[in-house]
């Protein structure tokens, strides 16, 4: 018995083969949050799902669910492919996995659709992909309720300001520190981080900031790794 006709944009985040033919469909929508589904016959030679069920490409797509996994009713194209090379392929797969990763399915996140449609085309057009990737990063972690404030310090201490030192408590936020160390970052950079686009060109702030969303992200990962980090690192 088929489920109830849903209609909703969304992009394929992974696929995995199924059967001879079918494959299973992780599909970031704009309405229903990470879905799982079955795409029947989309890997067969005559399918005219074939190219469309893989990453980075905008779609269109009706499922029905009854149980854990939809299906895959219809599919089309809901713009044109976002064509990624090197570093920004790259950097959309590891969101892509970083989104597998954080985010349940089933679970609608407003906003995270969005996010994630102008990373794409932001990924699509530009040469340094960092602050791009900065920018969903931290809209992920404010999506899951884990991003500490970027303009007052933990426990009530007072405003970050940019000529200060900050540690970073994962659990909490920002203390300031007496001086620069290994495992401080300045205000400047705290703020570069709330507005990355208006300082692209800041390659200090740009590495502490990086250190910021990756304590922060490896933290929710509970010891799991991001295998599309390492090879980032490398590509880089």
């Amino acid at each position: 018995m088929q489920g109830h006709l849903c209609s909703t944009d969304g992009w394929v985040l992974h696929r995995r083969p199924w059967r001879e033919t079918s494959a299973l469909v992780d599909v970031l929508t704009a309405d229903f949050g990470r879905l799982g589904l079955v795409a029947k016959g989309a890997r067969g030679q005559r399918s005219p799902w074939r190219g469309l069920v893989e990453p980075f490409v905008p779609l269109s797509l009706d499922y029905s669910q009854k149980g854990e996994m939809g299906t895959l009713r219809s599919l089309e194209p809901n713009g044109h492919r976002v064509a990624l090379t090197g570093v920004s392929l790259w950097s959309g797969l590891y969101a892509n996995e970083l989104v597998l990763c954080l985010i349940d399915r089933d679970e609608p996140m407003d906003g995270l659709f969005a996010a994630y449609s102008i990373l794409m085309s932001e990924l699509g057009s530009v040469s340094h992909p960092g602050p791009a990737l900065r920018v969903f990063e931290w809209r992920v972690l404010t999506l899951l309720g884990v991003a500490p404030s970027l303009v007052e310090q933990a426990h009530a201490l007072g405003p970050i300001v940019a000529t200060g030192h900050y540690r970073l408590e994962s659990e909490a936020g920002f203390v300031a520190s007496p001086t620069a160390g290994r495992d401080t970052v300045s205000g400047e950079a705290i703020g570069w981080l709330a507005n990355p686009s208006q300082n692209a060109e800041a390659p200090d702030l740009a590495q502490q900031a990086l250190r910021i969303t990756r304590q922060l992200i490896d933290h929710q990962l509970a010891g799991r790794t991001l295998k599309t980090r390492s090879l980032l690192r490398q590509l880089q």
